[in-house]
């Protein structure tokens, strides 16, 4: 019998208020996994509560009442979220950033502009644990 956990599609949450960066990962990750945009933190919030996601896109930066690394907190905090992959995808390119990212509960970081190989091995690498 044939494992279905491992033969279904991976599902993307992209967190993300740029239009351009949200069509931009969209576009990258068509056809290899289903994805869901967020445009708020409020957004990802009610997505992550209402469907199952294998990984997190998370724009750091996010616009509005709470940013993407004050949701990662909040989101840590609940045990249903805890060991998701939430990977911290930013223009902010310097080290702190970075640490900052990671302390916040992120689980790697990307920073913008991402590759398609960069994005397509950290996803794979992180949904095949």
């Amino acid at each position: 019998m044939k494992d279905q956990s491992s033969s279904r599609r991976k599902t993307v949450l992209i967190v993300e208020d740029d239009p351009h960066s949200q069509l931009y990962f969209t576009k990258l990750l068509a056809g290899l996994y289903d994805t869901a945009v967020a445009e708020s933190a409020a957004d990802a919030w009610d997505l992550l509560h209402e469907r199952t996601f294998d990984l997190v896109l998370m724009d750091i930066s996010l616009k509005g009442d709470e940013d993407g690394l004050s949701l990662t907190r909040r989101l840590r905090s609940e045990e249903a979220f805890k060991k998701m992959p939430i990977v911290a995808v930013t223009a902010y390119a310097f080290p702190d950033d970075r640490t900052r990212a990671i302390d916040a509960g992120c689980t790697d970081y990307l920073p913008k502009p991402v590759s398609s190989s960069d994005l397509h091995r950290k996803i794979a690498e992180l949904t095949l644990k």
